[in-house]
């Protein structure tokens, strides 16, 4: 046979895999071309080489070689397995025996790679192969064939290009779920987040509660009383430099990637729907203030996790083991970290990806879909909402109402802080922070012997809570009871040796 016809039926079998049977060229040079199967489980690879050999250690050596080739391309496409052929389109098998190459070849610590020789030497008509009848119909199709060189490479020329071309338009194709739109609004949102950032810095801190109250952060109590608005306004709010520089730059990323995916408008609207249900979650499960642009964030993950339902290959192919496993990480270290709000985390993630499917990646079709998909936005956040209104008796936690109180003190607020301190103490009468911060009360309002009954409480419940010992000695000292003082000055000293003030007021009362 002719080295022409080989050459034709080479590129006949590649362009059959190619544009009839929907294989990914993966590979193409020198006559030899490696093709993915994306649908086959485990995954299908084939190799189709243009080789002639004429002993079968040099056959043996290409085959050697093309099953570590194989094991890369399986590491490579982050695959647990891999079933593949490699076939050899050759004018005449070697001359010497070569039976044992016709065996299954393995490679990997658990075999998971797998490659099973084919090779066609003269007389295609014959379709004739070293494997199976069943594998050599599968692998082996019949062309047209053609007598005439001429003919013949004008064929070949044809089937080059369409291949070729085949090849390109679907890359643009993939290509085109990635460029879209222009991450406009993500750059937008996160300049408002930093002058957010700056106002709330010179007004107070993004660390002071009371001051995030004051701009929008989530408040339970407050959204109780109707102030709905502070679903919204929490998003651009931050607590602390790190969580500011954190969220931003998973904005910047994520973000980016999102609009670009779907498009400025869609973006916009996962986005806050994603936010909103990720501050209605925080409102159901966090009795705490909080802040942040986390659950809108978290949304873009259940964006990018829509996308992988919807482009379940490419999904897999580009960015999916990195966003399984870095949203992985994100959720596992909001369990273990106390203070990370997860409800707003997850509600986010959730709401993401029900927005994504309501609004649609570009071009998507599917309109009796995105009515189910927004009926159960609706129902998850109505639901949320409810389930924060009965547990309206939880919504003003013990450590937020102290934490509140101690900066209503900082400020000289103390009528406002009263309040919230008399009603822990009315759930929690073990509670030695808050017995201590109403002995400070007291203590400011002249009311010294009720001080002295908190400080004596608060000491019983902690006995280790040196400020409460020295504060004990101060009104001791004030209520006139010097040995008293002096007692709990020493008990201060010994539990906290390094406080200077200790020592030099049990100095100032030992020299009186």
């Amino acid at each position: 046979m002719s080295v022409w016809k080989q050459d034709l039926y080479f590129w006949q079998l590649v362009h059959h895999y190619v544009t009839e049977r929907g294989f990914r060229l993966l590979y193409e040079k020198n006559k030899e071309v490696w093709l993915e199967d994306e649908n086959s489980k485990p995954k299908r690879i084939i190799r189709i080489a243009r080789r002639d050999f004429d002993w079968q250690n040099q056959l043996r050596k290409d085959v050697t070689e093309t099953v570590k080739r194989a094991e890369l391309l399986r590491k490579q496409l982050k695959q647990k397995k891999i079933a593949g052929e490699n076939i050899y389109i050759s004018m005449y098998p070697p001359v010497d025996s070569w039976d044992d190459l016709t065996r299954p070849f393995y490679l990997g610590k658990k075999q998971q790679t797998m490659m099973k020789m084919v090779l066609i030497p003269s007389g295609l008509e014959e379709k004739r192969s070293v494997t199976s009848g069943e594998l050599s119909k599968d692998l082996i199709p019949a062309f047209p064939i053609y007598e005439d060189i001429d003919m013949a490479e004008v064929v070949i020329g044809r089937l080059k290009r369409e291949v070729r071309q085949h090849t390109k338009k679907k890359e643009e194709e993939e290509r085109s779920f990635f460029l879209y739109g222009k991450p406009i609004a993500t750059y937008v949102l996160l300049i408002m987040i930093a002058v957010m950032f700056y106002i709330i810095e010179q007004n107070g801190g993004s660390t002071h509660v009371l001051t995030l109250i004051e701009f929008g952060a989530k408040y339970n109590p407050a959204i109780l009383d109707g102030e709905w608005w502070r679903f919204f306004s929490s998003m651009f709010l931050h607590i602390g430099f790190i969580h500011l520089f954190m969220n931003s730059l998973a904005l910047f990323y994520l973000g980016g990637a999102v609009e670009r995916m779907y498009g400025t408008s869609r973006f916009v609207l996962i986005y806050f729907i994603a936010g909103l249900i990720g501050s209605i979650s925080s409102f159901a499960f966090n009795e705490q203030v909080a802040a942040g642009a986390s659950g809108a964030i978290f949304g873009l993950f259940g964006a990018l996790l829509y996308f992988g339902t919807a482009q379940p290959k490419l999904f897999f192919r580009t960015m999916g083991m990195n966003v399984l496993v870095i949203l992985g990480i994100n959720l596992v270290f909001g369990f273990v970290m106390p203070m990370i709000d997860n409800g707003a985390h997850i509600g986010g993630l959730v709401g993401g990806f029900l927005a994504a499917a309501l609004v649609q990646l570009p071009k998507e079709k599917g309109r009796p879909r995105q009515i189910f998909y927004l009926l159960g936005t609706i129902i998850l956040a109505l639901s949320l909402f409810w389930l924060g209104h009965i547990k309206e008796d939880q919504q003003m936690s013990s450590l937020l109402s102290l934490q509140l109180a101690q900066e209503y003190m900082q400020e000289g607020r103390f009528d406002e802080a009263y309040p919230l301190i008399e009603a822990v103490l009315e759930e929690e009468n073990d509670n030695a922070e808050a017995y201590f911060l109403m002995a400070y009360l007291e203590y400011e309002f002249g009311q010294y012997e009720k001080a002295r009954e908190s400080l004596l409480k608060t000491v019983e419940l902690r006995p280790s809570f040196h400020e409460a010992h020295y504060n004990l000695a101060l009104t001791h000292s004030r209520l006139g009871n010097t040995e008293e003082a002096i007692a709990s000055l020493e008990e201060a000293i010994a539990l906290a040796p390094e406080e200077e003030d200790y020592q030099a007021l049990y100095d100032d009362i030992m020299t009186d």
